[in-house]
């Protein structure tokens, strides 16, 4: 009896592997497509050069934007190879033969995990290079996108004084000038000094030299510097690498990258929330397609209903959404990243388990 079983299992796995990357190719060319359209009515110019260009940047930038919908394409992927097993009845004769749906699931589910660890040991590592490739080319050729990148920007650093929070209009890409520069001072205990507004910073070895400074102190008038030195450890490197989004930074460089820039004093809670949601992966993946299983195997030999098949998109989508908000106040430094990540997949596993349960034992 093994033998069927094996094969079976080995049949199981291909299907849903080859589900969910035809799903996951379809829309990555799509956004591939999208992105080509958007960059071309962005550089407004219709020249052969332009739209090469065009075509080669939206490839290196496709890959980022790909990993956040690969939780839609486990899901779609498994609604559509349980419907065709069913459809082919394929899924009647499993059942039939006394094949209880967790041995059933089991090969979908290695699947859907194993997709889950080769998107973030492989994948991730790939599109957050191309991604990193693709913001230093629009630095170059689209100076304007660049700057908008680098505005309105909250800097927390520390230094010999205490703490102090700087908030930029704008900063250039050699992260050491300012313009429009506000700062809050801080003591080692906490309590508020001065307020600092400067019309520009730059930052020198060990501290900030700020030009046309007004410096405001509780319970006395303001008084205004010519320039005004503010104490800090922070360097160039690590202002750019503050500005660094978690998606250009590969898996395995996350842990470094969030304690570095823990040690200069600057918040690291996205780094950290980025590194456990790429952990958290394989999980959301299987339970996306849990999610499937429980509206479409109990219509096995009945045939599914539009409707449970739009109950299961829903629920999806609310699963991800649900992992989107939790994963924003991970990044926010208001939960630990580890809960932020692991919660709703994981509550979305035991639930979908459950319903499994109802539904094969009654």
């Amino acid at each position: 009896m093994r033998a069927p079983f094996s094969i079976l299992s080995r049949y199981l796995f291909s299907t849903f592997i080859k589900s969910t990357l035809i799903v996951f190719t379809l829309t990555s060319l799509l956004i591939y497509v999208l992105d080509i359209i958007e960059l071309t009515r962005i550089t407004n110019d219709a020249s052969v050069r332009a739209l090469l260009g065009a075509v080669k940047l939206s490839l290196m930038r496709t890959p980022v934007v790909a990993e956040q919908v690969l939780p839609f394409a486990g899901l779609f992927g498994s609604l559509f190879a349980f419907l065709s097993l069913a459809r082919r009845r394929e899924l009647v004769i499993a059942r039939a033969a006394g094949m209880s749906v967790w041995r059933f699931l089991s090969p979908p589910l290695a699947a859907a995990i194993l997709i889950g660890l080769a998107a973030t040991l492989i994948l991730n590592p790939l599109s957050a290079f191309l991604k990193s490739k693709a913001d230093e080319i629009i630095s170059v050729n689209f100076e304007k996108s660049a700057q908008d990148r680098n505005k309105n920007v909250w800097i927390r650093q520390k230094s010999l004084d205490g703490e102090a929070i700087l908030r930029a209009h704008s900063i250039d890409n050699s992260g050491i000038n300012f313009e429009t520069v506000t700062a809050f001072e801080f003591d080692h205990h906490g309590i508020f000094l001065h307020r600092v507004e400067a019309s520009s910073a730059h930052l020198k070895d060990g501290f900030w030299l700020m030009s046309d400074a007004r410096v405001s102190t509780p319970g006395l008038p303001p008084e205004y510097h010519g320039t005004y030195e503010l104490a800090t450890f922070l360097n160039a490197g690590q202002i750019r690498q503050t500005l660094s989004e978690p998606e250009s930074i590969s898996f395995y460089d996350l842990p470094e990258w969030a304690r570095s820039t823990e040690a200069a004093g600057l918040d690291s809670s996205r780094y950290f929330q980025q590194y456990y949601t790429l952990l958290a992966r394989p999980v959301l993946m299987a339970a996306m397609l849990l999610v499937a299983a429980t509206v479409t195997l109990r219509f096995s030999r009945t045939g599914a209903q539009i409707t449970s098949i739009l109950s299961g998109i829903c629920a999806g989508f609310m699963l991800y959404v649900s992992n989107k908000v939790m994963a924003d106040l991970g990044a926010a430094g208001m939960l630990a990243p580890t809960l932020t990540s692991f919660l709703c997949p994981v509550i979305a596993c035991l639930l979908c388990t459950l319903v499994l349960l109802y539904q094969e034992d009654g």
